[in-house]
């Protein structure tokens, strides 16, 4: 008994956190998970990157300056007077300062690189996009497991309190059999056999409440929060019209749904997306490998504001304009763009692969939300079955006509027949979460 009081304590715990439904969770995860925040800081950097990509089409301007000093001696021979024989002596022609200030502004402009600019800014473009689906992607991820662990601890908390009522129960017929055996109307065997039932109750209690423990670790850590949070209690008989809806299409209609949800699959799927992305991304390699062979044309500017032996901005002022052509000749663009080439069949074989098997298992999973909706219904027929035949044992046993072991029989049908219902409900629901994990 000391175990099933530990276990009211946990309950009472629990109720004392403050309540929140799923999509409160969702929402306080998506501002507080660490892995999201991670994902939202990579589409950011992402975002940035194409920024970066865009400056590479602007001239690029930059002031320069520069002090050069030389040596005595160097100074000396260089600023040294010219002797020519018969004609006398003559000041060099070439003199130098000691110390030369020199500044300039150089402004840089490529007119044509092989489509490299464009290119890079495109794939930059396609790295942002890829970013985003990566963060939509992780965002689903996180919503599935706030909300697997959210039906998670509700279904365990509906176990527990069926666990709690068979315990219940299990008092209470042994409470009536101990006091049959007392007046010699019950065998030993029968208080043996309910006392035996009592420990497997109570054990089953405590690991269900052991099991919600662990579940609220991991929840807290999911949300990112500090703060206990108690999922909100649902109904899980509201969700009967669906589960109905389901069970009650026929077999064409249920591959019409299936072909509409492939369809929305492959239009709005992330991770579908992303293996377009990864195709069109490698598609811009092979074709950065094609303008390798062609020639590049770039123009620099450069105006020298001084060039004298102080820094004051009033030496001589120069500029200068330089178109430069380069054709390259080497053999490396040969062996570059072969490998751009089977690089980029590789990845068409290999995202051609992974679509296929994607689409493979939206497909098993949509059937097996068919699976989970019709073991609803089978339950509902069970449990409808094990509550008759629970009355029928009841009262059997009552008029004496019926085994105490027919009866601990009927109480177990009747209890699994309930844990088993609730378990399928909640299997449902979690498989709805999933399936939105394949769109949009």
């Amino acid at each position: 008994m000391k175990k099933v009081i530990l276990i009211f304590i946990l309950m009472f715990m629990i109720s004392a956190f403050s309540a929140i439904t799923l999509e409160e969770s969702i929402e306080l995860a998506k501002e507080s998970n660490k892995e999201l925040l991670a994902e939202k800081n990579a589409f950011r950097s992402a975002d940035w990157g194409k920024k970066n990509a865009l400056t590479n089409f602007l001239p690029k301007v930059s002031f320069n300056s520069t002090i050069v000093r030389i040596d005595d001696e160097t100074y000396d021979r260089t600023n040294a007077p010219i002797q020519i024989p018969g004609l006398g002596q003559f000041p060099a022609m070439f003199p130098i300062y000691k110390t030369t200030y020199t500044n300039d502004i150089t402004v840089q402009q490529s007119i044509f690189n092989g489509g490299k600019v464009i290119l890079g800014y495109q794939l930059a473009g396609l790295a942002k996009k890829q970013a985003y689906l990566a963060l939509q992607s992780k965002g689903k991820d996180i919503s599935y497991a706030i909300a697997s662990t959210y039906f998670g601890i509700l279904k365990l908390q509906d176990l527990q309190t069926l666990s709690q009522k068979s315990l219940e129960s299990t008092l209470s017929h042994l409470e009536s059999v101990q006091k049959n055996y007392d007046v010699g109307s019950a065998k030993k065997s029968d208080v043996l056999q309910w006392q035996v039932k009592q420990k497997n109750d109570e054990t089953a209690l405590l690991e269900i409440g052991n099991s919600i423990d662990e579940l609220y670790s991991f929840w807290q850590i999911l949300l990112g929060t500090e703060e206990a949070k108690e999922p909100s209690q649902i109904d899980v008989t509201d969700y009967n019209s669906e589960t109905l809806q389901y069970a009650m299409m026929e077999k064409n209609e249920l591959e019409k749904a299936a072909g509409d949800f492939l369809s929305k699959v492959e239009k709005t799927s992330p991770t579908i997306q992303t293996l377009e992305l990864v195709k069109q991304m490698m598609k811009k390699n092979y074709c950065m490998a094609k303008g390798e062979f062609l020639p590049s044309l770039n123009l620099q500017f450069s105006y020298q504001l001084e060039s004298d032996d102080e820094f004051d901005f009033d030496g001589e002022d120069n500029w200068n304009l330089v178109a430069a052509l380069s054709v390259p000749i080497s053999g490396t663009n040969y062996s570059n763009l072969k490998k751009a080439k089977y690089d980029l069949k590789k990845t068409q074989y290999e995202t051609e692969s992974a679509q296929e098997n994607y689409m493979v298992a939206a497909k098993n999973i949509f059937y097996k939300l068919i699976t989970k909706v019709r073991t609803v219904e089978d339950n509902k027929t069970a449990l409808e079955f094990a509550r008759e035949n629970h009355k029928i044992i009841n009262e059997l046993y009552t008029q004496g006509m019926v085994t105490n072991s027919e009866l601990m029989d009927a109480e177990a049908m009747l209890f699994g027949s309930e844990m088993n219902l609730v378990a399928s409900y909640y299997d449902y629901i979690l498989l709805k979460y999933e399936i939105k994990k394949y769109t949009e």
